[in-house]
């Protein structure tokens, strides 16, 4: 009998099968060798995450392109206003010093002194509010908000310095006119050269600047309060509203007490055929819109109420 064992075609055929079983097991068993099988499904995951992070950073991109051309306009527009509004101020702080001069010797009356002194006064508050948006703008690429909840610009409150510079500019407003002109207008009285209501006059004018001051106030404290987590947005809203409103008030009343005893002193004028009855109608018509807004302001006051 041969030792040589000859195998068929089914052995051969089982043999290659159990090789192959065991190498595919082996193979199995290995590390990954930087290639990783992963389902469809996770595959498909992927390249759709993939492509909405392209999206993402393409928009990121774009807002970013928009915010820069965006900022450079700002930027261009609030610079023209500031070299505007400082050749503004030399051109009024020279007209002040000329008039200054020519009050001392007597060539213009002091009131006109004065009005160009707060003419540029004003100029010089202006141009300090321009140059505070230019730095906004350019701290945050975008143009300068004024509400009075607005946030922080780079740990820096624009709001609040630019409602300083008002407060600063009224406040020096009313100084002068009680140093300058109130002392000034009661030696005329006395002396017959104005009528008394000149006074009473002044005083609504100096009431309603009151007024505007306190407004100032009372939005600074509010600003104060919403920086410090004391009082919500819309709390607060609703009080600036409430002092706005009330400004407006003694606005619209201080005009009603300037209008008023001119407005009759130019009936009794007229009646005399003094003065045009037109110009009688026109200071009425002036009284009548004074009184609109009081009524306006009252009726804002009485709803907000309702609200607080």
């Amino acid at each position: 009998m041969s030792s040589r064992i000859e195998p068929d075609d089914k052995i051969v055929d089982r043999l290659e099968w159990q090789l192959a079983s065991e190498f595919r097991r082996r193979e199995h068993l290995k590390p990954a060798p930087g290639r990783i099988a992963v389902p469809r499904s996770v595959v498909a995951l992927s390249l759709a995450a993939g492509v909405l992070l392209m999206g993402v950073a393409a928009t990121k991109a774009a807002d970013l392109i928009k915010d820069s051309w965006r900022k450079k306009i700002e930027v261009a527009r609030l610079e023209t206003e500031v070299r505007i509004k400082t050749a503004f101020l030399e051109l009024k702080k020279d007209r002040a010093a000329q008039a200054e001069s020519r009050y001392s010797i007597g060539l213009v009356s002091e009131d006109e002194a004065l009005v160009a002194k707060l003419g540029a006064d004003r100029a010089a508050a202006d141009r300090e509010i321009s140059v505070l948006d230019l730095e906004e703008a350019k701290e945050s690429g975008e143009a300068p908000r004024n509400e009075i909840y607005a946030p922080l610009v780079g740990g820096r409150d624009f709001v609040g310095e630019r409602l300083g510079i008002e407060k600063k500019v009224l406040q020096a407003d009313l100084d002068l006119r009680r140093a300058r002109t109130e002392s000034a207008l009661r030696h005329q009285v006395d002396l017959g050269l104005a009528p008394k209501s000149a006074l009473s006059e002044f005083a609504a004018m100096l009431a309603g600047q009151e007024a505007g001051l306190e407004d100032i106030e009372n939005r600074l404290a509010l600003r104060q309060r919403f920086l410090a987590g004391e009082i919500s947005a819309g709390e607060m809203e609703i009080q600036a509203r409430m002092s706005a409103a009330e400004k407006e008030l003694r606005e619209a009343q201080s005009s009603i007490d300037t209008i008023r005893p001119r407005l009759e002193d130019l009936r009794a004028k007229a009646a005399a055929g003094l003065v045009e009855i037109d110009e009688v109608k026109g200071w009425e018509l002036g009284l009548s819109a004074a009184q609109a807004k009081a009524d306006l302001a009252l009726q804002e006051i009485e709803i907000l109420k309702t609200i607080r």
